[in-house]
């Protein structure tokens, strides 16, 4: 991978002005049958999730609960969390609300059943849930991206633009957050919107390829061709073993007239899979390249 772009790189690609001045999980020792007292448990049952065995990590969790005289609603959160990965949404869903019997201010209990009710289609509980959760801790960034993708996921993109923006104010030295709203903006087609979004997710990670690969559709959708291509380019210089770009290029190469610097592409471009293609294919629709 080569070093990320250099600010003046970017600048330029914006056209602003410069500043004068699947892990493999490690062997673990020998397992307990019993932890000795509720925190060991609780230990016990961490580690068993760690290692992907849900009905162990129950049976630990369960210890701790059944150890501790006044229920801790941490514990019955893990127990839930549990519960959940292993595909048993009604227990989970039952230890997340006794959770919330014990302590109504409590933020990951709502989290977790806006998951569950996500997951099954219930929509409106779920972002009831999650409004709760941002109720309790209005200054909390992932709450208000974790609203924005609900509702952008039940097709609500304007609400969920307000709701994406709002993690922006309260985070906004996450790149994650500006390209999320850039990328919703590009679905909304409001591209000018999109690249100042877009920009401020690159000034503050420079090194992800994938970034400029969403820049280069806002450029383009905006008629700023040598724009995209550049962008492009500068994914491509990031991350040169993706032959995604190599395509993408080539394709852009081609829709410019450009056709001998496309052909320097379409040797690299032709190493592409089955699924860089479809991603191709996405990109090209999106920017009208049918």
């Amino acid at each position: 991978m080569s070093e990320p772009p250099s600010f003046s790189q970017i600048a330029e690609l914006f056209q602003l002005e410069l500043p004068r001045a699947t892990s493999i999980v490690p062997a673990s020792s020998p397992k307990k049958k019993e932890g000795k007292d509720a925190a060991e448990s609780e230990e016990l049952g961490r580690q068993s999730m760690s290692d992907g065995d849900y009905e162990t990590a129950i049976k630990h969790f369960k210890k701790a609960c059944e150890q501790r005289e006044d229920p801790n609603p941490d514990t019955l959160v893990d127990l839930a969390g549990v519960y959940e990965y292993a595909d048993l949404a009604p227990q989970a869903m039952r230890q997340y609300e006794k959770a919330l019997r014990i302590r109504k201010d409590a933020v990951e209990p709502h989290l977790g059943l806006s998951d569950l009710y996500k997951r099954y289609g219930r929509w409106r509980d779920a972002i009831e849930k999650l409004q709760k959760a941002i109720d309790l801790e209005p200054g909390n960034a992932f709450l208000r991206i974790k609203l924005a993708e609900t509702l952008r996921d039940m097709g609500e993109p304007k609400r969920a633009l307000e709701a994406a923006q709002g993690a922006v104010a309260a985070k906004p030295d996450e790149s994650f957050y500006h390209y999320w709203v850039g990328d919703l903006l590009i679905d909304l087609k409001r591209y000018d919107e999109a690249l100042n979004a877009l920009r401020a997710a690159i000034e503050l990670s420079p090194g992800d390829d994938f970034l400029y690969q969403r820049a280069c559709v806002a450029f383009w959708c905006t008629g700023r061709k040598p724009e995209a291509i550049k962008a492009v380019r500068l994914a491509s210089d990031l991350d040169p073993e993706k032959p995604l770009y190599q395509g993408l290029l080539e394709l852009l190469l081609r829709a410019t007239g450009m056709e001998v610097e496309a052909d320097l592409e379409h040797k690299a471009a032709s190493k592409m899979d089955r699924y860089d293609r479809e991603i191709l294919r996405r990109l090209a629709a999106e920017m009208g390249l049918h």
